[in-house]
């Protein structure tokens, strides 16, 4: 949330910035009557910017908009392309209704402005910035991609060839926006000859507020919007410092704290994170110490079009470590590597190079592998047959002294032994208390060396294929 509001309190911020850049270039460009233009059509700055206002003289001219037939100064024609496509994200396929722009058909007429010292020409025939237009004209046609010519009142337009790639027409938007011949007039622009034109490198300015209206208005919202992007900015720094951070466990339910790109730990705790492209969503891991890890991607379980998550590592260099998929599955996908100390690339990626709109979102986890932790996890498996295999022939070779008590507590052993044999040696040994005790350091003994010496060969060939 409170990147969020950050992200918020940049926009305004722009905002203030922008008109703060209007106001200067109003401030700046120098500032002439119409009478004085029409003596001396020229300006002090050295790319030729003026301003001047004055009230509209109608052009000698008269100019119609296109489709409601209205004499204007000015006029704007959009055409617009009504289109249906198929739209695919994570939570499955539907078809949306969309609009792209084909064409904006500006025109405007040569007028003049005059604040009684005498009128000026001003060209809006390569358009202009109106701070206000009137709508003249709206309607939509049902129509497709074929169609060669739009017809609107007087307006007529030679549809050129579409692509349906993506997407297929269900029609046409036409809206006409114009400015009628009356009231006053600021203007801003660039003095070429006898008048005053659009700058080829902006547009000109054109205000029915006079220059000291716009001038105020835009102060006004400069001052909102620093003093707003301001405040929200600093409200933002101060939740993304001090508000409620997610667990773990918030992470997992999609929703919670979002991965970093740079991981400068061993570990990654459980984080959500999303790729928007088929190239993969790239992580810089630095390592300071050596070790064994393991890299864990998760899709979510709540979408119908899930990732299908490949879980690429590349060292400094650019080569491939280590490349981990799902085989084809939209399960949980781990990579088991071991790594020297340095920096390194992971990068997660859809393994059948798709895409959806809005990407697919996952949950991240890097963990260390603490191998003294891992053994006594790995010696309580399920195959006893072969631990006790192992555990008996170290148990015989490295302490034949304490297999003794073992094979004398054995019932067989004991069994065969005659026993007017057997009872001195009961005696000196106490055959009560040797055999009841040797029961119970007989799971107790044999434990530690299951334990220590099972690993040793599973170790190895862990060696071995590594």
């Amino acid at each position: 949330m409170g990147f969020l509001l950050f992200i918020v309190a940049l926009a305004v911020l722009g905002f203030g910035l922008f008109n703060h850049m209007k106001a200067k270039r109003i401030l700046s460009a120098p500032f002439k009557k119409t009478g004085e233009l029409v003596k001396d059509p020229t300006s002090p700055d050295a790319k030729g910017t003026i301003s001047t206002e004055g009230k509209v003289v109608a052009p000698a001219t008269e100019l119609l908009s296109p489709c409601s037939n209205t004499p204007c100064m000015y006029y704007e024609v959009k055409v617009e392309r009504l289109y249906e496509k198929s739209e695919t994200t994570q939570d499955g396929t539907k078809t949306v209704k969309g609009s792209e722009t084909l064409d904006t058909i500006k025109n405007g007429a040569i007028i003049g402005l005059d604040d009684g010292s005498g009128a000026f020409n001003i060209d809006l025939s390569k358009g202009a910035d109106f701070d206000k237009m009137k709508d003249g004209f709206k309607k939509e046609v049902a129509g497709h991609s074929r169609i060669p010519q739009l017809t609107f009142g007087n307006f007529v337009y030679d549809v050129k060839p579409i692509s349906e790639k993506d997407s297929w027409t269900i029609g046409f938007k036409v809206t006409e926006k114009f400015v009628p011949v009356e009231g006053s007039l600021f203007v801003l622009g660039k003095i070429e000859g006898n008048k005053i034109v659009k700058p080829g490198w902006r547009s000109m300015m054109a205000s029915a507020k006079g220059r000291e209206g716009l001038l105020g208005s835009v102060n006004k919202m400069k001052k909102f919007s620093f003093i707003g992007g301001g405040v929200t900015a600093f409200a933002a720094i101060l939740l993304i410092a001090f508000g409620p951070k997610s667990s773990p466990s918030d992470a997992s339910s999609f929703g919670g704290s979002s991965c970093s790109g740079s991981i400068a730990t061993s570990a990654q705790k459980l984080c959500h994170d999303s790729v928007n492209f088929k190239s993969g969503r790239d992580y810089t891991w630095t390592l300071a110490r050596a070790g064994k890890f393991d890299i864990e991607v998760t899709p979510p379980t709540n979408k119908k079009i899930t990732l299908d998550p490949e879980i690429i590592v590349k060292n400094a260099e650019g080569e491939e470590l280590i490349r981990q998929d799902a085989n084809g599955e939209h399960f949980k996908t781990t990579a088991n590597i071991e790594l020297e100390p340095g920096t390194y690339t992971i990068t997660v990626k859809d393994s059948g190079d798709y895409m959806v709109k809005g990407g697919f979102s996952y949950d991240f986890e890097i963990r260390e592998i603490n191998d003294g932790a891992a053994e006594p996890v790995a010696a309580e498996g399920t195959d006893t047959e072969s631990d006790t295999a192992e555990a008996d022939a170290p148990a015989e070779e490295v302490a034949p002294a304490k297999a003794a008590p073992v094979k004398h507590a054995a019932a067989p052993a004991t069994k065969k032994i005659a026993a007017p044999v057997a009872a001195p040696k009961a005696k000196s040994v106490a055959a009560a208390p040797v055999a009841k005790p040797a029961a119970a350091p007989a799971k107790a003994a044999p434990a530690p060396a299951v334990k220590s010496k099972q690993m040793q060969p599973r170790r190895a060939a862990k060696n071995l294929m590594d």
